[in-house]
């Protein structure tokens, strides 16, 4: 039994000592890059599919739903309502920002057309250094949310329900 709980605790210092075991890194790191609850994230500046800038850092102090999708995959395609509703009723507190893996461009611009998709969307197969690779995104849908104090608040993988993320983090210590 004693040996059991050594390993646990060794598996739980290994977490802890990655960043993935804490709510937030310790004080000494909060200003550290990384994709772990609590971290700034990687800083990216990327024109979307109308031509309009988005630079992460500019959206310090609203909270900023990072969407990681493609218009092929089922499951994004489920949560495009969710983002669509958060990017209608959203004030100046919210900024949703999607990011798309698609290949062929004309093949998504097609289906935004077709879907009348609201919110920016950014193309990344056409990015000279990928997002989703800053990111560490290996499979899809995958949401990040950011607080306003521009550290990651949560991290959702598959589908997911994006609004209540959000408003968990409006309501939480990061939105002051």
């Amino acid at each position: 039994m004693s040996g059991r709980r050594a390993a646990l605790g060794l598996v739980a210092a290994l977490l802890v000592g990655c960043g993935m075991g804490q709510a937030f890194p310790s004080t000494s790191s909060t200003n550290a890059i990384g994709l772990g609850v609590g971290y700034q994230p990687p800083p990216f500046s990327a024109a979307d599919l109308n031509g309009q800038q988005h630079d992460l850092a500019a959206y310090k102090g609203r909270v900023v739903v990072l969407h990681f999708w493609a218009s092929w995959c089922p499951y994004c395609r489920s949560e495009i309502p969710e983002l669509t509703e958060l990017y209608q009723q959203a004030n100046k507190s919210v900024q949703v920002i999607a990011v798309s893996s698609d290949e062929d461009v004309a093949v998504l611009k097609q289906f935004i057309a077709e879907k009348q998709l609201p919110y920016p969307i950014i193309a990344d197969h056409d990015m000279p250094r990928s997002i989703s690779e800053q990111y560490g995104i290996s499979g899809i849908p995958v949401t990040y949310v950011i607080g306003k104090d521009g550290r990651i608040a949560e991290r959702l993988h598959g589908a997911s329900e994006i609004i209540e993320a959000v408003t968990r983090v409006l309501a939480g210590p990061s939105s002051t």
